[in-house]
């Protein structure tokens, strides 16, 4: 796969996603990516960014207050 700004190649990896809420910052670790091996662009595939946005919308709905909040992607997808 290429990236689709810079044209060099992608790589599998595993990164950590944040997204800022009004609750706070949630931290999503082990998240599956492409990374792009120039520019760091990160590709999420279609299965993994509805995930991503279910776990957040999940977050969001248990009303949790903290600053920062840190999810396992592997240990809540399995």
């Amino acid at each position: 796969m290429k990236c689709g700004i810079c044209k060099a190649e992608m790589e599998k990896a595993s990164v950590t996603y944040t997204e800022d809420t009004e609750q706070g910052v949630v931290v999503i670790r082990h998240v599956p990516a492409e990374v792009c091996t120039e520019c760091g662009n990160t590709w999420y595939s279609g299965a993994v960014a509805g995930q991503l946005e279910k776990m957040i919308d999940q977050f969001i709905g248990a009303n949790i207050s903290a600053e920062v909040s840190v999810l396992n992607f592997t240990k809540t997808v399995a």
